[in-house]
């Protein structure tokens, strides 16, 4: 009986069930319908949508309707993980085509950027309408071609389109990667181009950022008091500085950056000439300017690198690295070595720089001897005065130390004649920092 109710079915869907190529007519026909109500829905309310989120439907919904029907008609050929991959490229294509549009307000800004991007759109689609057309012609060759005699035979046919289908795939797949790069391109010279729109006022720009800038490794080089515009283009952008300080003092070092965005939420991190990390700043106001200070010593290089500190925001930003020149007249003195020498009776105007800042005077005694008298002015609310005494030995023979911030501080000493001693200068605590005159005189 199975036999005779064999005989009873045609030719062409004996031959279409055996080579599995295609699924029954109704279920092709199920297909179509759905197709049908899927863009009657769309039609219906595709009028009130913005335009950005009209072109993502109408690409999405299209590619999608192409996949259901490649997944009923061709998984068998095509591959069930392709099947997947090509869906998903296809909705990835539907909104690259809707962040070109955004960014480019639906092609005001610049129509021939949206064109492209539009064009890349197209060319994926179409790549996945000759996948489509492949396996439509392959259902018709199948429901016209009489049982071959042999299966060897009848295998070859089908081999073919397997290996035409692969090479369609392959194609597709190559088109959506050159769409996601062109539209990385799209957003990055958008925020180059909004740059432009909205020039610095009062700011002399010296140069502009090169990519690749992304990493320690690939660093743009920058000159001091320099300005340089830059863009964070992507999500996960970062762009790299490189400088040196300058080559004779000790200084105040300050990284600034200027938002020329509104959308931007500037980082800053400072990396030392090993790489490592030396501390970083941020601000979460889209459009906030930056800075980072830090002292730093002379002729080192150092790293900064720009970035948006959630890892969503874009932007434009100009950024320079200045040295502030916030040493006094007596630098470098930051050790016995390079003592600076003042006279006897006159007041030495200085500073401590930092919480981290010494200095060394030189000073006199002449033909006399007899006891001699050290007193610090302080000029400061912040600094914890200390004065450390050395012989011409450089061997400490007495201190004096004040713990009251914005204290004065007095000590003596007694001097052989003809002889040189040494005076150190610093926060008594070292976390405060002032200035500070300093006087040496004759009891």
């Amino acid at each position: 009986m199975s036999e005779q109710r064999e005989r009873g079915v045609p030719d062409w869907r004996r031959l279409l069930r055996w080579r599995g190529l295609v699924s029954p007519l109704g279920a092709v026909s199920g297909t179509l319908a759905a197709m049908a109500l899927i863009y009657l829905g769309y039609d219906l309310v595709k009028g009130r949508l913005s335009p950005c989120e009209s072109i993502f439907r109408e690409t999405s919904v299209g590619l999608s309707t192409r996949v259901r029907f490649l997944r009923a008609e061709g998984e068998l050929e095509i591959g069930r993980t392709a099947l997947t991959e090509l869906d998903e490229r296809g909705q990835m294509a539907a909104l690259n085509l809707k962040t070109c549009c955004t960014v480019l307000d639906a092609g005001r800004i610049d129509p021939e950027q949206f064109l492209t991007c539009k064009a890349k759109a197209r060319d994926y689609e179409a790549r996945v309408e000759d996948i489509v057309a492949l396996v439509r012609t392959a259902m018709k060759d199948g429901a016209a071609r009489a049982p071959a005699a042999e299966p060897a035979k009848a295998e070859q046919p089908r081999a073919a389109v397997v290996a035409s289908l692969n090479e369609k795939v392959e194609a597709a797949r190559s088109t959506s990667r050159d769409f996601n790069r062109e539209v990385v391109e799209v957003r990055r010279a958008q925020a180059l181009a909004t740059l432009e729109a909205m020039p610095a006022a009062h700011v002399e720009v010296a140069a502009q950022e090169r990519e690749p800038n992304d990493d320690p490794l690939s660093t743009n080089i920058v000159e001091l008091d320099k300005w340089v515009t830059g863009s964070i283009g992507a999500a996960k952008d970062s762009d790299y500085y490189a400088f040196t300080t300058p080559g004779t003092h000790r200084d105040w070092i300050r990284v600034e950056l200027q938002n020329q965005s509104a959308t931007l939420e500037p980082s800053l991190e400072l990396f030392d000439g090993e790489k490592s990390s030396l501390g970083s700043v941020h601000k979460t106001t889209k459009g906030a300017d930056l800075a980072y200070a830090f002292v730093a010593l002379p002729n080192t290089r150092f790293a900064v690198r720009a970035s948006n500190y959630y890892g969503e925001s874009m932007g434009v930003y100009l950024i320079r690295v200045a040295a502030a020149k916030a040493y006094d007249t007596h630098e470098p003195n930051d050790d016995i070595l390079s003592a600076r020498p003042i006279p006897l009776g006159a007041a030495a105007e200085a500073q401590i720089m930092d919480k981290n800042d010494i200095d060394f005077f030189a000073v006199d005694s002449g033909s006399g001897a007899g006891m001699m008298a050290v007193k610090i002015d302080n000029r400061s609310a912040s600094l914890h005065p200390s004065v450390t005494v050395f012989d011409s030995s450089k061997t400490s023979i007495g201190e004096q130390h004040n713990t009251t911030a914005g204290g004065e501080v007095a000590t003596t000493f007694k001097a052989q004649p003809g002889t040189t001693y040494f005076l150190r200068i610093a926060d008594y605590y070292s976390d405060g920092a002032g200035d500070y005159a300093l006087t040496v005189a004759r009891q």
